[in-house]
């Protein structure tokens, strides 16, 4: 569930100053469209002023100034998602890479766990899947996986409808076969990302060895992390 936390100016430059020594990942999405651009990392602050990011392509389609975005963080176990704004002109950084700015934080940032992600996905490599979408096969990788739901990370980009259906088809780590079908809740793409679409579904179909199988590797990954978590407090 995502918690809004208004962060103190101290609290704010420490996150922030932290996403940039980890280099961590983020991504803007204009307000309002599905569209993304990925591969970003903060580059640089000017506190009270900008963010400054790092990672897009000179083909990459750069939101006119004044534009509303969402800059995303992948923090650990959180994921931050940052209001702001895109200030003027991109600039030329590191290497020539368009340097984009956007507007120091002024609202409250939303913060969301990633605990499922991390329960039921290889660590490497992902695990690979199919997705199939009105007579076509696509090459996907699942990036969380629940009784309830996934998201996936498709080759290539791929317009989707939201609550269409799809079929999803993979093989679980042991060898059990995995095939279900559910219901797109949310897509978008992230512009100059080697797997460009983002994909979110609800299952609606799930046969019972599925399920079980789905139980089992739950189940070993939510041990796997609660030995990594005892080991590291010895």
């Amino acid at each position: 569930m995502a918690e809004l936390r208004a962060l103190s100016e101290d609290d704010l430059v420490r996150l922030l100053t932290r996403a940039q020594g980890e280099r961590s990942s983020a991504s803007l999405r204009a307000d309002g469209t599905v569209r993304m651009l990925g591969n970003l990392h903060v580059e640089g602050l000017e506190q009270g002023v900008a963010i400054r990011l790092l990672g897009a392509k000179q083909r990459d389609n750069l939101c006119p100034e004044g534009t509303p975005v969402t800059l995303s963080l992948i923090m650990g176990e959180e994921a931050v998602a940052i209001p702001t704004r895109i200030l003027e002109g991109a600039e030329a950084g590191a290497e020539g890479q368009p340097l984009v700015r956007v507007a120091w934080p002024d609202r409250p940032l939303e913060f969301h766990r990633r605990d499922e992600v991390r329960v039921a996905t290889l660590d490497a490599p992902s695990l690979g899947a199919t997705l199939i979408y009105r007579g076509r096969s696509y090459a996907a990788r699942m990036l969380n996986l629940t009784e309830m739901g996934m998201g996936l990370e498709l080759g290539e980009e791929v317009t989707l409808a939201l609550q269409d259906q799809v079929t999803v088809e993979s093989i679980l780590p042991g060898g059990a076969p995995f095939r279900a079908t559910g219901q797109v809740r949310h897509w978008q793409i992230l512009e100059g990302d080697g797997m460009p679409t983002r994909v979110g579904l609800i299952l609606e179909s799930l046969p019972a060895e599925t399920r079980d199988a789905l139980r089992r590797l739950i189940q070993a990954r939510r041990m796997y992390y609660s030995q990594d978590i005892r080991e590291g407090l010895d």
